[in-house]
């Protein structure tokens, strides 16, 4: 009984230790766990809501023209020597009801940090194609009544030593008004668009993509078998001198063998210099302790323009993505099977030392009925003398009285 009180508390008191290591672990996991529900306000930017609607809307484009009238080519692709001279024309369309002023110029194209392509801002001095481009005369303003065109003769002159591959420039057409706010000031609105100018100066191409800083932020699940999600960030630039476009992918490979996938949007025309950041989010992604993420860009370009380049163009990079729940609990059940397997070894240990302590009166009883009667044991030199002591009564001798 009293062994079997010792072994309920051994038991009691292992169990009561492994619940506080448990509670604990996992105390100190959810502290490290990313808070869920946070969310980011952004700040209220001016949306234009204090400007008020104008009631005469003036509609008005661009388009690729000939010298007599607009034609349909919609972009103007041009191939030079260094040195060469392009003449074209350009169509100002009115389409509104009214009469509008428009500013004519030309300037480069840029790329806009999320990759789209747009034109160089009205402030800002133009370094390549839009420097080449010649108006007849400069900071050209037309005045056009409603629903007319005006066709305007352009030239592109390419200077001796411009860089071999593409240059593209813009023609724009900028409407600048005025309208008054309802705090009473005056704004400017410039409403700017444009046709597209791509001219390849002749020389050796070099059609090239390079997809740099890719960083991987992973967010975790409490859930020992589910799955987490990772925001990819990386660049994309165009390092040589043919502007490309691309078809882009991202995934994430596990250790295990796993792979999870995101919808990327294609790359729009990157134009030589420029770059862009792209940001994917990748979701399903086991936790298989590590992980290695992969953005990569085929590219692709204006057909017969230029010969394929090499590629895909890719990065890597490998992040952690430690199951730490699952890992807890595998702990804990080795932990309580060894206890199990210890318990067990011990209790057999204590019945047999249990079986192997007797009572001295009962082994001496043990011993006499293995005995037959009248035998003397000789085991040892102590039971000998003890037997040669003692007598038998029976065979004690008697005395015996004498008349003498």
């Amino acid at each position: 009984m009293q062994q079997s009180d010792t072994t309920i508390r051994r038991s009691t008191r292992f169990y009561l230790s492994i619940a506080a290591i448990m509670s604990c672990a996992t105390a100190f996991l959810l502290s490290l766990a990313p808070a869920s529900g946070q969310a980011t306000v952004p700040s209220l930017a001016a949306s234009g809501k204090g400007v008020p609607a104008k009631k005469n809307v003036v509609t008005f484009g661009t388009q690729t023209s000939s010298a007599t009238k607009p034609d349909k080519r919609g972009i103007y692709l041009f191939g030079s020597t260094p040195g060469g001279r392009i003449k074209d024309h350009v169509a100002i369309r009115n389409y509104s009801d009214q009469a509008a002023t428009f500013l004519i110029r030309g300037t480069d194209a840029v790329n806009t940090p999320q990759g789209g392509f747009a034109a160089r801002p009205i402030n800002e001095r133009s370094h390549d194609l839009g420097a080449w481009i010649a108006l007849p005369r400069s900071d050209l303003k037309v005045t056009l009544p409603p629903r007319t065109d005006l066709i305007v003769p352009f030239l592109v002159e390419v200077p001796a030593d411009a860089t071999p591959g593409d240059h593209i420039g813009v023609i724009t057409a900028t409407l600048v008004s005025s309208v008054i706010s309802k705090s009473g000031q005056r704004l400017h609105l410039l409403q700017t668009v444009g046709s597209r100018i791509f001219l390849r100066v002749s020389g050796q191409l070099h059609p090239s993509l390079t997809v740099t800083g890719l960083v991987v932020h992973y967010q975790g699940t409490l859930d020992p078998i589910g799955t987490g999600n990772a925001t990819v960030t990386y660049t994309v630039s165009n390092t040589g001198n043919v502007a490309l476009g691309g078809l882009q992918t991202v995934d994430v490979s596990g250790l295990l063998g796993s792979r999870s996938a995101a919808r990327v949007p294609k790359l729009q025309v990157l134009l030589p210099g420029f770059s862009v950041k792209e940001k994917v989010e990748v979701s399903g992604i086991f936790q298989e302790i590590r992980e290695t993420a992969h953005a990569t860009v085929r590219p692709l370009y204006i057909a017969g323009s230029v010969a394929p380049p090499s590629g895909p163009f890719q990065a890597s990079r490998s992040f952690w993505t430690i199951p730490w729940i699952l890992i807890a609990i595998i702990v804990a059940v080795i932990a309580l099977l060894v206890g199990w397997f210890r318990r067990r070894r011990r209790g057999r240990r204590d019945r047999d030392a249990m079986a192997g302590q007797k009572k001295p009166g009962e082994r001496r009883s043990v011993e006499k009925q293995r005995l037959a009667p009248g035998d003397v044991p000789v085991s040892n030199g102590h039971s000998e003398r003890q037997t040669a002591g003692h007598k038998s009564p029976a065979k004690a001798p008697t005395s015996v009285a004498s008349d003498e």
